[in-house]
């Protein structure tokens, strides 16, 4: 059963990602994608990363990091995945966080480099 598309090609909206690193705390970054391909055999959207929108670091209860308590060298990451293209079920599209692994960032899984040339 094919599930309707909610956008279509050249529409933008956000997308939550969500990591957890080794020391427990989560990362949480937004980014505004644009829909580049739809594969209606697969439900997905092809997407690049446009713009980093907003993100945070929080511990493993919730609580914010502050600037100084942050770890920069994955943040670093985050910023790089601007310009990426990415494979997304349409549920992307019900505003809910994307739980990723952390080897996704640390470009060890090619999720974010799949599209490269």
């Amino acid at each position: 059963m094919t599930i309707p598309s909610k956008y279509t090609l050249g529409d933008e909206f956000q997308v939550h990602f969500v990591w957890q690193l080794p020391d427990t705390d989560f990362l949480r970054a937004i980014f505004k994608v644009k829909v580049e391909d739809i594969n209606h055999e697969s439900d997905r959207y092809v997407v690049r990363l446009a713009d980093f929108v907003a993100g945070r670091q929080e511990s493993h209860t919730g609580e914010i990091r502050p600037l100084e308590a942050v770890h920069p060298e994955y943040w670093e990451l985050v910023r790089e995945l601007v310009g990426r293209k990415v494979n997304l079920a349409y549920e992307v599209d019900d505003g809910l966080p994307i739980r990723l692994r952390l080897p996704t960032l640390t470009r060890e899984h090619k999720f974010f480099r799949r599209y490269e040339v």
